[in-house]
């Protein structure tokens, strides 16, 4: 299983396997490999970024820039 984030979306990757051991027990948790941890927490991590890059960061970016034009300048 991966996690990849693309054009502002976040999907799972499955394995033939695991699509079936989903399948064979729909309505109950699907257990993960222990050994894939790491590599899910580097995917959900990669994810996070690329989704705060583009669409967080802008974001604060324009609140920023509002919050400046609404506050008044001090003269020295």
């Amino acid at each position: 299983m991966r996690i990849v984030y693309q054009d502002g979306r976040l999907y799972v990757s499955l394995t033939k396997e695991e699509i079936q051991q989903a399948q064979d027990s729909i309505g109950m948790p699907l257990e993960l490999p222990i050994g894939q941890l790491k590599v899910f927490q580097e995917d959900i991590h990669k994810a996070a970024m690329a989704h705060w890059s583009k669409v967080e960061v802008p974001r604060l970016v324009r609140e920023h820039q509002r919050s400046q034009k609404s506050t008044p300048k001090k003269r020295k």
